[in-house]
């Protein structure tokens, strides 16, 4: 077996980014914007080693979880929930509560992955599907309170 060069593990931590960003579902400039905020560079490929590890760090934050071992390429869903889970319409509401803090600047990622992994800090536990009703309207009311607190208005219900 031959040695793993620094152009090897260079190659591989790219590659991870990449498949980072395509199971946190970010789009190519929320992407780039995000890089820019956590390494001063735009393209994974101008990092060094310290801010490859930083941006794979952060991006482990907001909820990707890389494969750690096994030859297979067993893909996991991006989003820990299906349309048809039983709590679909609160996970809509927690949605709608989570636009309206993006649209006040009160959080930068307006996405479902940013979302989960507010929950995941929440409530420690990794897919909206395995909240109880407990759960979920604990996270539910942590958004409204934090709405109230920046002044936003938030319909009842």
């Amino acid at each position: 077996m031959q040695p793993v060069t620094a152009d090897d593990l260079r190659r591989r931590e790219i590659r991870l980014i990449q498949i980072a960003k395509r199971d946190l579902q970010l789009q190519d400039d929320e992407y780039r914007d995000l890089m820019q905020t956590v390494t001063g560079k735009r393209s994974s490929t101008e990092l060094d080693w310290t801010q490859r590890k930083r941006f794979l760090d952060h991006l482990k934050k907001l909820g990707f979880k890389p494969k750690t071992s096994g030859t297979g390429r067993k893909r996991q869903a991006p989003i820990a929930r299906s349309p048809d889970d039983r709590h679909a319409e609160r996970w809509d509401k927690a949605r709608a509560l989570w636009t309206l803090l993006a649209e006040a600047g009160a959080i930068q990622h307006n996405t479902d992955a940013a979302l989960m992994a507010y929950v995941q800090r929440q409530t420690q536990v990794d897919a909206w599907r395995f909240l109880n009703g407990y759960q979920i309207n604990t996270v539910i009311e942590s958004l409204k309170r934090w709405c109230r607190r920046l002044k936003i208005q938030v319909e009842h219900g």
